[in-house]
């Protein structure tokens, strides 16, 4: 199984969603609304967007300036707009994701106006539910008093809490 990388790239390609920006001009927005979510520093925003720009997810011009040097500016493709918007509508897998995957797309979801946001939360809650039942079933074969019973009760715990703050997220939403 490979690690699953953090959504750097989505990220980037939502920003893009609304307007083309040059590199530094993504590294603003990021840190203005997901600053509190995670931090990108300005080299990983930059290779993310040779990534995307080697994939054919975004396409790059050189704007020219006046008595400044020109300026990279990247503009979405279609083929990461499907890109973007097929990550957007799909649970997090992983519950250690959750913390900054979770609150990324619902920024998005609200700051692009887009439909389906009861959809995310519905299939999050599922994936977050079968993962419980896994966790119930793994301290059904632990004794009580065995540690590896309260690392089940621990994570399911936490779960848990995820499923109750779904809950918020779909009144607030």
């Amino acid at each position: 199984m490979s690690k699953r990388r953090l959504p750097l790239e989505q990220a980037l390609l939502g920003f893009l969603m609304r307007e083309p920006m040059h590199g530094y001009d993504l590294h603003q927005q990021v840190e203005a609304e997901l600053g509190e979510i995670w931090y990108m520093g300005i080299s990983n925003i930059y290779g993310a967007l040779k990534r995307l720009e080697q994939s054919g997810q975004v396409e790059s011009d050189f704007v020219p300036r006046n008595d400044r040097p020109s300026r990279k500016v990247y503009r979405i493709t279609l083929t990461g707009e499907q890109s973007f918007l097929g990550w957007l509508q799909q649970p997090i897998p992983a519950m250690r994701e959750m913390r900054v995957e979770f609150p990324a797309k619902l920024h998005f979801f609200r700051a692009l106006g887009l439909a389906g946001v009861d959809d995310l939360i519905a299939a999050q809650e599922a994936v977050c539910r079968e993962r419980v039942v896994r966790l119930e079933q793994g301290m059904g074969r632990c004794s009580p008093h065995d540690v590896n019973w309260l690392v089940f009760d621990f994570r399911r715990r936490q779960i848990e809490a995820i499923i109750d703050w779904l809950q918020v997220c779909r009144e607030e939403t």
